[in-house]
């Protein structure tokens, strides 16, 4: 055979093969399957349980506390202890607060106030609002509650006194520039429908 109809044989052969192999990767080949890799695939799940369970004792905090422990009604026993971390964790959210926070210490806590703290909270707000305080120079103080005395504890006629001992610290300007001082608060519990509920919180 001529060596130059076996070259072009050989020619047509191998265009055959780049042209199967060229369909063959513009039609079937799967661009976008990933190649299995156990330690990456695994990680940000981990990554992820990692994340969900740091924000676990953020969710747990005050006022899920109180929620936990006010929702029970008087049929379910609600003991000393338990009021004494409802009035502690009130205590903190109540008594922490900015000039820059728009009241939200108490407007998150209404739904634990009874209908008369209720109303005492929209009235202290409305009229200090009425004041028109000026706010570009910050003001806060953050409130840590330290140790927590039962003053009274009625079930029977559903009232409750706590006293909390809570160290504050006052910031001006910047959360920085801070002082500490302590002062209690005693707060005072009613069952209001069956449920436990902040009636007043006197600062001392």
């Amino acid at each position: 055979m001529d060596k130059r109809k076996l070259i072009g044989i050989l020619i047509i052969i191998i265009g055959l093969i780049a042209l199967i192999g060229i369909i063959y990767v513009v039609f079937f080949y799967n661009f976008t399957a990933k190649p299995k890799e156990v330690s990456q695939d695994k990680e940000p799940v981990q990554q992820s349980k990692v994340i969900s369970t740091q924000k676990q004792p953020q969710e747990l905090s005050d006022s899920a506390i109180i929620t936990a422990k006010i929702n029970q009604s008087g049929k379910i026993k609600v003991t000393e202890d338990d009021l004494k971390r409802m009035a502690a964790a009130f205590a903190e959210r109540f008594g922490s607060y900015s000039n820059q926070s728009d009241y939200g210490n108490m407007r998150g806590l209404k739904i634990f106030m009874s209908k008369k703290m209720q109303a005492w909270a929209d009235d202290f707000i409305k009229q200090d609002r009425a004041k028109k305080i000026k706010t570009s120079i910050y003001y806060g103080i953050t409130t840590k509650a330290i140790a927590q005395e039962v003053n009274k504890f009625d079930k029977s006629t559903g009232q409750a006194e706590i006293l909390v001992k809570a160290q504050r610290r006052e910031a001006i300007g910047t959360a920085n520039n801070a002082t500490t001082f302590y002062q209690d608060i005693i707060v005072r519990f009613i069952r209001e429908k069956d449920i436990w509920k902040v009636d007043q919180a006197e600062w001392q």
